[in-house]
This record gives structure tokens, sequence and C-alpha cells, in this order.
């Protein structure tokens, strides 16, 4: 009896054992809470580095790039803060403090994070060691933590550190080749544990795509639906029409409801139209770009193409409306150009675009006449970050000066053009972050923290204020900096 005994002691400490590294694994997220956001707020500029939620900001504390170890805890510069706007709508930096302890790093130029409702959303650098204790270098963790940071969960983990991904209230969409979307559904998910499996499930949203588009609202109301939660991709045809050149212009909302297709082969012919009587009428699209211009309107823009004589010929650049309160027809696309430009700005609607060609750039609309002087908004090289109240911003060649012009042809040189930060830009990383009159961007000038200045001032150029905190490391060395500068 006294040998059973102490088996039995023996194999209950075991499993107790057992049970607490199941408790220690699940636990892997621990963080001390910050107290919850508020989740029945609208939200503001999600899917780069800086979104507001209610009277909170959240934002990527700094840049730093990619990392070969990213331990949760470790992170506080390049990690997601949460802050407190004041009264006056500036950002309170004393209120600062790190949500999400995790590097936050991806390659891809249309990434950053998201907040909906109770939740932050965001891609962070998988660096697990395999069996040989070599850290991986290439794969991505989609994740997501409470707004007040004490509940963390992994949804998925991709092989790419360059994936286009979008989040959305219920899935992570992401693509890591040109033809397929895939997706994490995250909406079975518990979400009072925290979790270090891939819990999210996983899907095809899209396949045999040619160009897809997708994007975030300017503001996401909680509760209301919104033209950004469609996507918008061209499909190649299978099956016995697969031989055809043409293909279907396509849109679904991300959870796979609402699936239409919006240009097909007949979509332009007559009654009584033959096919082969009519290649004219008979279009490959390819998707350029989508801007989202109110909670029912998106604009996209596309070029079209015929396939005559052994080839395929473009005919044109063009816009059309897409509005969820009404009947979709191709036909109401807009010709902007014989041809799309060599990139171009999106302007929504029926304002057309800022088009780049022979290294200047030109408002292009449906009234427009080729490139000439009387269309000519920038003269030189420049890349158009963002148009505010008839004013354009934009970057030089070398990236970290921005500058603004006014919206108006024929004022397209260097006098005309007014320097609004004078350096420091990082525009090589995620796309700028405009907020309402605001840029908030990463200040190469001052240890690649994040800044915040209104563009529209008319004192420029201007000066920024800081966002986040210093660490020590970073405020020693800049003291350092600043002592011998002072001698």
């Amino acid at each position: 009896m006294k040998n059973k005994k102490a088996i039995m002691i023996v194999a209950l400490i075991a499993v107790l054992a057992v049970a607490a590294g199941v408790l220690a694994a699940c636990n892997v997220y621990e963080w001390s809470g910050i107290g919850m956001g508020e989740s029945s707020a609208d939200v503001v500029s999600n899917g780069g580095y800086y979104v507001e939620q209610g009277k909170y900001v959240y934002f990527i504390n700094g840049y730093v790039g990619s990392v070969t170890s990213n331990e949760w805890g470790a992170a506080e510069k390049q990690a997601i803060m949460r802050a407190e706007k004041k009264a006056d709508g500036s950002i309170d930096n004393s209120t600062a403090k790190v949500v999400v302890p995790l590097s936050i790093y991806n390659e891809y130029a249309g990434g950053g994070f998201a907040v909906y409702g109770d939740w932050i959303y965001y891609a962070t650098p998988n660096t697990d060691r395999d069996n040989s204790g070599n850290a991986s270098t290439t794969h991505t963790n989609f994740m997501r933590t409470r707004t007040d940071g004490a509940v963390t969960q992994r949804i998925g983990v991709v092989n790419s550190r360059s994936s286009e991904y979008l989040f959305t209230p219920t899935r992570v969409l992401y693509s890591t080749s040109s033809s397929t979307v895939r997706y994490f559904d995250f909406s079975g998910m518990s979400t009072d544990k925290s979790s270090d499996e891939a819990a999210g499930k996983s899907g095809v949203l899209v396949e045999n795509a040619t160009s897809v588009l997708w994007g975030y609202s300017a503001t996401q109301t909680p509760g209301k639906g919104n033209v950004a939660e469609y996507i918008f991709y061209t499909e190649t045809p299978t099956g016995e029409d697969s031989y055809r050149h043409y293909n279907n212009l396509c849109a679904v909302r991300y959870d796979g409801s609402d699936r239409r297709t919006l240009a097909t082969l007949d979509s332009w012919l007559e009654e009584g139209d033959k096919v082969e009587e009519n290649y004219e009428k008979v279009f490959t699209y390819t998707l350029s770009d989508v801007t989202f211009d109110s909670a029912t309107k998106a604009t996209l823009y596309y070029t079209k193409s015929i396939y005559e004589g052994g080839s395929s010929t473009t005919v044109g650049f063009y816009s059309v409306v897409f509005d969820t309160e009404s009947e979709f027809s191709i036909k109401n696309e807009v010709k902007l150009a014989s041809s799309a430009p060599s990139s171009f700005f999106p302007l929504g609607g029926d304002k057309g675009v800022l088009a780049t060609k022979d290294s200047n750039i030109y408002l292009v609309t449906a009234g427009s006449v080729g490139y000439t002087k009387d269309n000519l908004i920038i003269e030189g090289t420049a890349s158009v970050q963002a148009v505010i109240g008839g004013q354009v911003f934009y970057t030089d060649s070398d990236g970290d000066k921005l500058y603004r012009i006014n919206l108006t042809v024929g004022e397209g040189d260097s006098d005309n053009a007014k320097t609004v930060i004078a350096a420091g830009v990082k525009s090589d990383w995620l796309s700028l972050e405009f907020v309402g009159n605001d840029l908030v961007y990463f200040n190469t000038e001052d240890y690649n923290y994040l800044y915040v200045v209104d563009v529209t001032s008319g004192d420029v150029p201007a000066e920024g204020v800081m966002i986040g905190v210093m660490t020590a490391a970073d405020s020693e060395a800049k003291a350092e900096a600043e002592e011998e500068e002072a001698e």
C-alpha cells in the first residue's frame, strides 16, 4: 500500500507539473492590463502606423526595421503604444503605455495595423526557432491583442515577410501569390484567453485572379456597413471559356458574401451581337487602384485591352464608381486617357487622377487632352502623398522632404511650391499617414520616432511634435549628441 501510495503521489506531482506547463504556455503573452479602449467609438485611419479610436490613439512607437529576435515583452521601440488625446486634440505623451510589446514590422507598404472594437490586429515577425535552434527570418505572425493589453492571440502564420494583407472585423486576408487571396477567419476564436496557437480558420476567398484591390475606409463606424468591406478583382475564365481573350471584373465582401460579376464577356455586346464578330467589344480588365470616397461609394481605376490580330492592345485608362446603394453598370465608366500613366494618385469620383508622365505630374480628368501646360501640376520628379483642401502634398526624389502646391493647373513650378517639412520624412516603409490636416511620420532626424504636424498651417517649414516615448538608450544618445553640439 505504501508503494502504491508513493506511486500515486509521484503521478499526481507529474500531472500537476504538466498542468502548470500548459498554463504557462497559455499565459505566454502575459501583460499588465491598461484598461479597455473605447470599442463603440469610430475608428480613424486603420491600416497604417497610427490609428484613432475615440479619445485614444494607437501607434507604432518608432521605427527599427527588421528584427532577428522578437520575444514577447522585449520591445518598446517599434511596439504598439496607446495614449490619450487632450481636449484640444493633441496627444498627451505622459499617458503613453505599451499595449503590444512586440516589434511590428512587415515589408508590405500598405500594411500596418488596424483596430476593430475591442481588438488591435497586427503583423509581426515570427522569429521562432527550428529544431536546430535557427530563428525564422521569413515567417510572419498575424495576431490580435485586446485594447487593454491583457489578452493576446496568434491568429495565423505565413511564410513571408512581404505578403499583402488586410485586416477586417472577422478575417485577415492575405496574398502570397498574385492569383489567390487566402484568409484566417478568427470569428470563432476565444475572446478572453491568450493563446499562442494559430487558431484562425484558414480558407480561400479568391482564385484565378489577375489583379486584386482592397483597402480601408478613412473612418470605420462599428456596426455599420462600409464599401471598404468589398474586395475587387479580375478573374481569368476557366473551363470551356478558358480559350477566350477576356476576363471578369468582380467584387466580393471580405466574408465571402455578395459575390458579384461587374463586367464579363458580353457586358458591352448589344442584342444579336456575336463575340467572334465583335472583338472590339470584348475586354480584358487590369485593376490599378481604388479609392473609398464615402461609406457607400468607391472609385475603381483600371485599363482595358482588346485582342485583335493575334495580340493584345490597350484601349484606354478608365474609372468607374461602385455604389452599394445602386445597381452597378460598367457602361458608366469614364475614359481618362488612351493609356495608363506610369504612375498616378487617384482623386476619387469624377475628380480624375494626378498622373505621372515624363517625370512631370498632370491633373488628368475626363475633359483632359493629353499632357500639356494646361493641366501641369508639378514640374519635376515627385511622388504625390496626399491632396488636402485644394493642395497637393508630395515628396521629391530624395523622399525625405515634404512640399505642397496648389491643385491648380499652370502653377507647376518650384516658385509656387512650399517646403512643408525640410528634412527627416521617412517615406520608404509604410505609406505616409495623413489624418485630417495632420501628417504623422517617422522623423529620421530624431531617432525615427513618430512626429505629428499640421501640414495646412501657414507657417512653413513646419515644426512637428513627437508622439510616444523614447527608449532610455535613445534618450541618452540624444542627450550626448546635444551636449557635443553645444560644445
